[in-house]
């Protein structure tokens, strides 16, 4: 008897598999799945939000990383030293008029209390007050998102890279936001990208 719960424990996994691949499949190449489950399962959400899962999804097969499928990043040029990337974010963040409220040196302190040489990993918080708090006063949950942060890490092969959130669940992952809102998120989206691809570039 066991064995033939296992054994239909197994189909159903293997069916579910199935079915979430070539749900994949046919957004990717028919933008189906958006559509149908827009139109006739969750009309309440935005009209983008299928998209983004289904990216999201489609990243998680890939990678079998769910961390990879929330984030976006960019590699560091390989000419441009920490330096450059913290002194090209610290002055677009300046000129976009967002505070720089902290920084985790999380390797620095790792090598202190270890006394081993870490691979470089350093965490940089942004945060415009006013927006934080019109977020917040829409839903208490956004505040799980603040401030903003951005990851400067050394890679195993020695490569520098830049990581975010991926803001994109946050504006268009639920019913759409009010109107004041989504343009406030718009802003935080593009000016936290401008810090994160400039950082990369070393361009400031």
């Amino acid at each position: 008897m066991s064995g033939i719960i296992g054994l239909i424990k197994w189909v159903l996994i293997a069916l579910g598999a199935f079915t979430a691949y070539y749900m994949v499949m046919f957004q990717v190449q028919y933008g189906f799945t958006s559509k149908f489950i827009g139109e006739y399962i969750s009309p309440t959400l935005h009209e983008k939000s299928m998209d983004v899962y289904m990216d999201m999804a489609t990243t998680l097969l890939d990678t079998g990383d769910i961390t990879m499928a929330t984030i976006v990043r960019d590699k560091v040029a390989d000419d441009i030293s920490i330096e450059d990337v913290e002194e090209a974010m610290s002055s677009i963040a300046t000129d976009l008029q967002i505070k720089e409220v902290g920084m985790l040196p999380l390797s620095e302190q790792v090598e202190l209390q270890l006394g081993e040489k870490q691979r470089f990993l350093k965490i940089y918080q942004y945060c415009k007050p006013t927006t934080a708090m019109t977020m917040v006063d829409h839903s208490d949950a956004f505040s799980a998102y603040l401030p903003c942060r951005i990851a400067l890490i050394e890679d195993k092969d020695g490569k520098k890279w830049l990581y975010s959130l991926n803001m994109d669940m946050m504006i268009y992952g639920g019913a759409p936001l009010p109107a004041d809102l989504y343009e406030l998120a718009l802003q935080v989206k593009d000016t936290i990208t401008s810090i994160q691809k400039g950082g990369a570039a070393g361009d400031f």
